[in-house]
């Protein structure tokens, strides 16, 4: 009662127009009630404990001694007892609350049982699936094996049916010559078609068969939708509380529907691009990376100095660097496909847009005005173009 009541009551008196009834009321839904003796002392009563104490021994800034107990009464005016029908209201209201809020915190884990046990069956039809489609392939893979075989078998049998002829040398030849191209042939076909059978039949990935499904009306679908959803969002503010104001952040456009996982770009990059072998060797050479392992960001060292950092969902170039700039737009492009979106100021977004131009990258920009610069600058690197741009002036 000191530590939590008390100052509540202190609180409480030094408002204006304050009754007895507000006091009471305080203490009502504290289960307190309060008393006033014939002697003019008063007592606090524990309602739901037969428990009585001083109110000087609690509430002693405003009960204990004459000053302080004359100025609680002046302030709460001539003495009133508490209501007892209106306490007993105050304790079914209190009653009735607790009993909602129990009523709540029941349905709540009743409702998150629930959708554990739906997300579960959802994931165990997922798997399912992806199992029977996987053991389609498997098959796919062994009829082309065995189709396979069947074909070489023919082709040796065939040859030995042409080396037993009675033909001349040169005629056997341009025969088996002629077998061999067609087997080739055959042995392509047979491999196009097991490909495309088993590219048809592979297990989709977990988001495209729940998205399928919630398109079927599966109620759990869109549940689970609802909630990766939520959880993107979350990340995402996340992600951008983190981000630096004076970098570029290079990431997949607004109706991306997900990004290939990105390994290692450092020793893929750059294989078909050498005009500018300096640049293409600085880069080349990156080594130097560290994984934050309370974020997973994964943060790339050029010429000593952290100047590309991996968020998974942005690519951040934090220096205006070329080797930088170039490093962050192939990144991003290896992870998100030749559609990005760039966020960053204009002069960060020029070194971008020409980045790509120099070195040939093939990406579409979002920015209707990067784009449009994009073409203009591939346009002024074909030769034929610049002779017609100088013939025309």
């Amino acid at each position: 009662m000191r530590r939590e009541i008390a100052p509540r009551v202190r609180t409480l008196l030094n408002r204006q127009n304050v009754t007895w009834d507000d006091f009471h009321r305080l203490l009502s839904k504290a289960h307190l009630r309060l008393e006033k003796g014939e002697s003019g002392g008063y007592t606090v009563l524990a309602i739901d404990h037969n428990i009585r104490v001083k109110a000087s021994d609690v509430f002693r800034n405003n009960f204990a001694g004459k000053i302080n107990r004359q100025t609680t009464e002046a302030a709460l005016g001539p003495w009133a007892p508490a209501s007892t029908s209106g306490y007993e209201a105050d304790q079914h209201t209190a009653q009735h609350s607790v009993q909602h809020d129990a009523r709540n915190s029941a349905l709540r884990e009743e409702r998150k049982a629930q959708r554990h046990a739906e997300r579960s069956s959802l994931m165990a039809e997922y798997n399912q699936y992806r199992n029977q489609q996987r053991a389609i392939c498997k098959g796919l893979t062994g009829e082309g094996r065995e189709a396979g075989q069947h074909l070489m078998v023919s082709l040796r049998q065939k040859k030995k049916e042409i080396r037993a002829s009675a033909l001349s040398w040169p005629d056997k030849k341009v025969l088996l010559s002629q077998a061999a191209a067609q087997s080739v042939l055959e042995v392509r076909a047979l491999k196009l078609s097991v490909q495309k059978r088993r590219q048809e039949a592979f297990p989709k990935n977990l988001r495209s068969w729940v998205v399928d499904r919630a398109a079927e009306g599966d109620a759990r679908a869109a549940a689970q939708l609802r909630g990766w959803r939520y959880a993107d969002q979350r990340n995402q503010r996340r992600l951008d509380a983190r981000l630096e104001a004076n970098a570029m952040h290079i990431g997949p456009p607004p109706d991306h529907d997900g990004s290939a996982d990105w390994a290692d770009l450092a020793q893929q990059r750059l294989a078909a691009q050498q005009k500018q072998q300096a640049l293409v060797n600085q880069i080349a050479a990156t080594r130097i990376w560290t994984i934050d392992r309370k974020t997973g960001d994964v943060s790339y060292a050029l010429n000593g100095q952290v100047s590309v950092i991996d968020r998974g969902r942005i690519v951040t170039v934090l220096n205006q660097d070329k080797a930088a700039v170039l490093f962050g737009v192939e990144m991003a492009v290896q992870k998100y496909g030749s559609r990005i979106a760039c966020d960053g100021s204009v002069e960060w977004k020029r070194m971008v847009t020409k980045a790509a131009a120099q070195h040939g990258i093939s990406v579409q920009f979002t920015d209707p005005e990067m784009q449009h610069a994009l073409h203009f600058l591939q346009r002024l690197a074909n030769p034929r173009h610049r002779q017609q741009e100088r013939g025309g002036r």
